[in-house]
């Protein structure tokens, strides 16, 4: 196969270094914060710019002798003016540097996508997307390592790509794979690419750089390292906790070893809250405003958008319910929040309180509230009365409509649904009763 050449003329004398970053969607919107606050809209905006301006940073900082970004640099195939100048930017940064840069692309930047006619630097290879291509990088005249990546060459690519892959031969140097794909099987990223842990092992790489799973992780630890960074920036509840992307060594005997380094600007949280024992507003207010100070001393400097959520039971569940309260307790929490440099912007406060019972009073009771904990206790201890409860629901869960939106119902699954709907039922029912009292 035929192999392109990239090389480096200083460096570490011995060892091979490199910053493997993924999913950088640059210009990625932090959708509904700007209808909310134009300002603070226009300060998060500019996050997956600050994160890339980090993983740039960490290269140049460490003295690299690459970069590998594996998939997603843009959040969609149409990206836009800005979000092209302003990665070119970074890669000339490394240029001067002296530091190479290896670019895959994925579902979100197809190689079909639209493109600004710019102009690239002489220290950017971007993989084609017709085959896997295997580029030389030499270090100090000496050939180093194998970059074998391959581009999507349009967004929806559902098979296996890892089979156009060579396998590696017997007098290559330190080889890395470069690759967007699906490891194995996440409900949380559609399917692209999808491949086993397997196949990369059966190629006989020493690393394997992935993108397209937004959450860092480390698949494999041996022969090979197999390594997802995770996007340097959350952009949404459901990529909370530590951004960033890894560093990794390369000793002159082959032993390799990784470092996470944070890089995003502004973190995402979620925060359970409950309101047993609470017994009056201000306390309930003196305990967000607790967890809003702990996100703000435990953060590193940074930044943050919280979600709170109300659980639990209590006497505040009946105030909770009232008409705008919950509209003034955010409002209260997000006063003055964004005119700071360290914000901790409060994204939502969910309310999944319950009136407050005492569960065995209402087995005794002898009505309508009395009989639906019975039937609920019934199908919690029953395996018969349980079987028969799944077997009514079957129709709904097997339907054609229901299999597209339901996932299969494990036991666990079932009871927490049951006991879910329990609570409902009971809320509305006894706000009922308290109301007519």
């Amino acid at each position: 196969m035929k192999k392109r050449k990239m090389s480096a003329d200083d460096g570490r004398t011995g060892t091979l270094s490199f910053v493997h970053a993924a999913d950088l969607h640059l210009d990625s919107p932090f959708a509904g914060i700007s209808g909310i606050d134009q300002e603070l809209g226009e300060r998060l905006a500019k996050a997956t710019f600050q994160a890339y301006e980090a993983v740039i940073e960490l290269c140049m900082d460490e003295e690299v002798d690459f970069l590998l970004i594996a998939g997603d640099v843009y959040d969609s195939a149409d990206k836009s003016l800005y979000a092209q100048v302003r990665f070119i930017e970074g890669l000339r940064k490394l240029e001067t540097a002296g530091i190479q840069v290896f670019i895959c692309h994925g579902n979100h930047d197809p190689l079909d996508g639209w493109s600004a006619r710019l102009k690239w630097p002489g220290n950017v290879h971007i993989m084609r997307g017709d085959r896997a291509e295997v580029v030389e990088f030499k270090k100090e005249g000496e050939t180093a390592a194998f970059v074998v990546g391959m581009s999507y060459p349009t967004r929806h690519i559902m098979k296996n790509l890892v089979k156009n892959f060579p396998g590696k031969e017997e007098n290559w140097p330190f080889t890395i794979g470069l690759l967007h794909c699906s490891v194995g099987s996440n409900p949380e990223h559609d399917p692209y690419a999808p491949c086993t842990l397997q196949d990369l092992r059966d190629l006989g790489y020493d690393y394997w750089a992935l993108g397209h799973i937004h959450t860092p992780s480390i698949v494999c630890k041996e022969a090979p390292v197999v390594i997802y960074p995770g996007n340097p920036q959350g952009r949404h509840p459901g990529e909370t906790g530590t951004r960033g992307c890894f560093f990794v060594e390369v000793s002159s005997e082959g032993a390799i070893s990784t470092r996470f380094v944070e890089t995003d600007s502004v973190r995402w949280h979620i925060r359970e809250i409950s309101i047993e024992g609470l017994e009056k507003e201000g306390a309930l207010v003196e305990s967000l405003q607790n967890q809003l100070e702990d996100i703000r001393e435990n953060s590193g400097g940074r930044s943050a958008i919280c979600r709170l959520v109300l659980n639990g039971r209590g006497p505040l569940h009946r105030t909770l319910r009232e008409e705008g309260f919950l509209e003034d307790l955010l409002h209260l929490l997000r006063e003055d929040e964004i005119r700071g440099r360290q914000f901790v912007w409060v994204e939502r406060i969910e309310d999944e309180t319950l009136f407050p019972v005492e569960r065995e009073l209402l087995l005794k009771r002898e009505d309508f509230v009395g009989d639906l904990v019975k039937i609920v206790e019934g199908l919690k201890t029953d395996g018969k009365a349980l079987d028969e409860f799944q077997e009514a629901l079957s129709t709904l869960l097997n339907s054609r409509h229901g299999r597209k939106l339901i996932d299969r119902v494990d036991e666990e699954e079932m009871n927490a649904l049951i006991q879910r709907a329990e609570n409902i039922l009971l809320d509305a029912l006894l706000t009922e009763e308290d109301h007519g009292n």
